[in-house]
């Protein structure tokens, strides 16, 4: 297992969401704007301690671009006004306690329009009708066609590039590109701006020439001085399911690869070599055409599979790269990996980082659950999350602040990630997508003021929590189903989503968003798929909890199913909502349905009543809470009032509400913060295991810290 950084620091972060772009202008990836010595202010008064999607993401576009980036020199003109260039913008930041991480674009492979006239660039991306139309990007670095200040191909490898065909690259973008069924190039459309010539390439981490020129993305922003690596688009080629799957030269060599492993080949391969097979060919031979729902294919479920297998085994293979590389400079740079929606198929990559970056599947004004699970995925490492501008509130609630609106809004977006444990970055130019000509920028007093709010809680702030409650989430329980459903349909756009033959329910995220609105308290436990990641699952898991619910957990290995029954039999209870471990032996299973300590209900409604209430109040569906254990062993209830009134454009603030913990310790003291104030000592009444305090006046956010 590769060293990791955040065993040795276990704090929270405070990220800062520093694309950068330009007010009513396109989001134009991969290469943020300039960077200026304001912008460094800007940060360390918001109070951030590390920017994502930050800089030095040219390398798609080319090496020598890259560098241009890190070490070009600026005009003087321009050092006037403050501009640096990427180097000496992450050394400032630096120096002020702030870490860049470094932007590696793993599923992007560009071409820009351009103008250029005897090797130089006139235009680029926007062009103004001079010099020589042409186009800019990796085709032309690979072949030495690029500007004349860019440095040739074999200077940043001198014997080349081979693919796993054995043959010298010379077309660097349709080498590394994803390929549909019929074998055209699938693009990240999602980056693309219509209209402009762009061209950006689905690229595929299954190549291993891919691979080779990440790590020489890698190597440069390491040399650059990036104290971080954030490796984006960590799914890659599984993420092709949403144009019907990629089907690259690799991909089929990998897929035949990962049949030949199987005990047991498929039916549908009865009589068929598999030295030679071609899933591609053989698909294509039975009539399937692009288009087509890839949970039609024959072979869906082994091919999503190899899918799984593959983009473990490459993240790791490039993470630990990063590791490798900055030690041999005498460096420790820490890794950060987006796992976009934190879904199962990301879990086993969690040991590969030090921090988990978020952007959520769908960005909504409360989902603190979402939060509480993201926590459970980390295990212990901090948790980034960034808004999603194609899913949810973002655009909207942009346009409200746009009008003066919406402050609490935004505020509460910030707070209630920091009261589940995780943070929510900070605005600062953020991506809103390519279709809105935008980007999201707050106010800047309200972006201080809020982040100075968390400066100000974090000593009562930890990734940690006491609860007396976990829900587990059952990693290829989860994935089956998530697998088999319409998620990768994209919402029609490549191919009518269709229903699986053999669709798995799960009900995880209807428990937690229960429990959150209910305002019970948990812990979301991950029970790894062990043919993805080593299981340490055993009865200790579950024992600091008095109740584990356990929801349409249907694929449970016999490791996990002896841990639980073991806490059972300790004196534990069980909650099962669904299915549970169908596949195991029928005797082993009815073991824990029929338990004493076991409760099987069918309605996730009736959930809450099962569990116990570890904070008493007159929480409504409005309102979320969460304990976290301090560094000192102490306890700090966070308590969040999502009660906004349009009317008022304001929260509707609670007056002299009183909350109780319960606890076997010896409480004495409560001291109540809120954002932006200073603390407040408030009485304590212990009785009978209940330590009540009552919270003057909570408007958004309160955190009662019990000592």
């Amino acid at each position: 297992m590769p060293t990791t950084l955040w065993e040795e620091e276990r704090h929270m972060e405070r990220g800062i969401y520093f694309d950068g772009w330009y007010p009513n202008e396109h989001c134009y990836h991969p290469s943020m704007p300039p960077r200026r010595l304001t912008m460094a202010d800007d940060v360390v008064e918001m109070g951030g301690t590390m920017l994502v999607w930050a800089g030095l993401g040219g390398g798609v576009i080319s090496l020598p671009y890259l560098e241009d980036e890190a070490f070009g020199p600026i005009p003087q003109r321009f050092r006037q006004h403050g501009y640096v260039n990427e180097s000496e913008f992450i050394a400032y930041t630096k120096e002020r306690g702030v870490d860049l991480f470094g932007i590696v674009f793993e599923a992007q492979a560009w071409e820009f329009p351009a103008e250029v006239e005897d090797g130089r660039v006139l235009a680029q991306n926007q062009l103004r009708d001079v010099g020589t139309r042409t186009t800019m990007g990796l085709r032309e670095f690979s072949t030495d066609t690029g500007p004349a200040d860019w440095k040739p191909f074999r200077h940043y490898f001198p014997d080349g590039l081979v693919n796993s065909d054995g043959d010298q690259v010379t077309d660097l973008w349709e080498e590394v590109v994803s390929r549909d069924l019929e074998g055209r190039p699938l693009h990240a459309h999602w980056v693309e701006v219509d209209g402009t010539g762009q061209s950006c390439y689905l690229a595929d981490r299954n190549n291993p020439v891919w691979r080779e020129y990440l790590k020489a993305v890698v190597r440069i922003q390491i040399d650059a001085g990036a104290p971080g690596v954030q490796l984006d688009e960590t799914d890659v080629p599984l993420l092709a399911l949403r144009y019907g799957g990629c089907f690259c030269k690799d991909c089929v060599k990998g897929f035949r690869a990962y049949l030949q492993t199987l005990d047991t080949p498929p039916t549908e391969l009865a009589g068929v070599d598999l030295a030679t097979f071609d899933y591609r060919q053989w698909l294509l031979d039975q009539g399937y055409r692009t288009g087509t729902a890839p949970q039609t294919y024959p072979l869906y479920a082994e091919y999503c599979r190899f899918l799984q297998i593959a983009i473990t085994e490459t993240f790791h293979e490039v993470a630990s790269y990063v590791k490798e590389y900055a030690a041999s400079q005498g460096k420790q740079v820490r890794v950060a990996g987006n796992f976009y929606d934190c879904a199962p198929f990301y879990e086993a990559m969690v040991d590969d980082v030090d921090v988990l970056v978020t952007e959520m599947r769908e960005t909504k004004y409360q989902q603190p659950w979402y939060f509480r699970h993201g926590v459970g995925m980390s295990r212990g490492r901090p948790l980034v999350a960034v808004e999603n501008p194609y899913g949810g509130i973002t655009e909207d609630l942009l346009r409200r602040i746009q009008r003066g609106r919406a402050h609490d809004l935004f505020r509460l977006s910030i707070f209630e990630a920091n009261a589940m444990g995780a943070n929510m970055s900070l605005p600062y130019g953020s991506w809103l997508g390519t279709e809105v000509k935008d980007s999201y920028w707050v106010p800047k007093d309200l972006a201080v003021e809020t982040g100075q709010a968390l400066v100000g809680l974090d000593a009562v702030t930890s990734n940690v929590s006491v609860h007396s409650t976990a829900v587990v989430y059952s990693v290829p329980s989860v994935m089956r189903a998530m697998m088999d459903s319409d998620m990768f349909s994209d919402d029609g756009r490549w191919f009518e989503p269709v229903e699986a033959v053999d669709a798995r329910a799960s009900s995880y995220w209807e428990t937690i968003e229960c429990l959150s609105r209910s305002g019970r308290t948990f812990d979301a436990i991950v029970l790894p798929d062990e043919g993805l990641r080593q299981d340490d699952t055993v009865a200790a898991t579950f024992a600091p909890y008095a109740t584990v619910v356990v929801p349409d957990a249907w694929n449970m290995s016999a490791r996990q199913h002896e841990a639980l029954l073991g806490y059972l039999d300790q004196g534990g209870r069980v909650v099962v909502n669904g299915a549970y471990g169908t596949e195991l032996p029928a005797v082993d299973r009815e073991a824990l349905l029929t338990h004493a300590g076991t409760n099987h209900l069918d309605d996730v409604r009736a959930i809450p009543d099962l569990v116990p209430q570890d904070v008493l109040g007159e929480f409504d569906e409005a309102m979320a809470v969460n304990v976290h254990h301090l560094p000192d062993d102490t306890l700090a209830v966070h308590v969040v009032n999502f009660d906004y009134q349009e009317a008022d454009d304001a929260v509707q603030c609670r007056l002299d509400f009183e909350i109780g913990v319960r606890t076997d310790r010896a409480i004495t003291t409560a001291t109540v913060h809120r954002p932006g104030l200073d603390p407040e000592t408030a009485p304590v009444h212990l009785a009978d295991g209940v330590a009540r305090v009552t919270i003057p006046t909570l408007d958004l956010y309160a955190v009662v810290h019990l000592a």
